[in-house]
């Protein structure tokens, strides 16, 4: 039985259109073909029926039945079935974002073993006029258990702390009108400004991160009182764009 947790089940079923039945634009031919010659299993085996029997019960019985690394194997090769569809405009490509392809192609490899490579920067999709975010990682990682309990003007000043803890890192201090110097820009930004446009971009930085420093100052400086959830959740974007955008280089 492969280890799976609600939401990685979850993300497949979104990503391969498990809804009704299906799975993905396969018949009951070509799934069987599927699995036999680039997942060298057969999915219709009894071993795999589960509930009704129908395509998608078979992934679900897959994941019961299967070990890791055979489960890990179909996710990437399911993965790699999508994109050559798409390339064949038998799958629409609006129908698999990036960011749905990468979280299963991560969960896939991890279920294989095989070393995952973790983006560091922060993600955005719109969709049907919803905008989502992914929130930096080392800002996300560190706030996620204070917003989980609630604890949220608490989860902003720390996620202030880790942003200036990084831009010391980098630039060897941790107020901003000190860190952007003329001779730490290519330190953070990975080279100097190329033209005016480029310096202006700069200096906003700059200025975010001074906002950064002054809204910390407030929040270190007063006792922890109630914070709505919405406006913590923004000061926290707030604070995994001036992240991002000192680690990008």
């Amino acid at each position: 039985m492969a280890n799976l947790t609600t939401l990685e089940k979850q993300i497949f079923e979104k990503l391969f259109q498990m809804g009704g039945g299906y799975v993905l634009n396969f018949s009951d031919r070509t799934m069987g073909e599927f699995f036999r010659d680039d997942v060298g299993i057969d999915i219709y085996n009894k071993k795999y029926n589960y509930a009704s029997g129908s395509k998608a019960n078979r992934m679900r019985g897959l994941w019961l039945k299967a070990d890791e690394k055979t489960v890990g194997k179909s996710v990437l090769k399911l993965i790699e079935y999508i994109e050559n569809q798409i390339l064949l405009d038998n799958l629409k490509r609006s129908d698999f974002p990036t960011d749905r392809l990468t979280a299963a192609k991560n969960i896939g490899e991890k279920l294989l073993g095989t070393k995952v490579k973790v983006e560091n920067i922060s993600q955005a999709t719109f969709k049907n006029g919803n905008i989502n975010i992914t929130l930096q990682k080392e800002v996300f990682d560190h706030v996620q258990n204070l917003l989980n309990d609630g604890y949220y003007f608490n989860a902003v000043e720390e996620a202030y702390k880790i942003v200036r803890k990084k831009l010391k890192e980098i630039t060897g201090k941790e107020k901003a009108h000190e860190a952007f110097t003329k001779t730490n820009l290519e330190q953070i930004f990975g080279h100097k400004p190329q033209d005016d446009a480029e310096k202006d971009f700069f200096e906003g930085v700059k200025f975010l991160h001074m906002a950064i420093q002054f809204l910390r100052n407030e929040k270190a400086h007063t006792p922890a009182k109630k914070l709505d959830k919405n406006l913590a959740i923004h000061y926290i974007s707030l604070a995994s764009l001036a992240y991002d955008l000192i680690t990008r280089k």
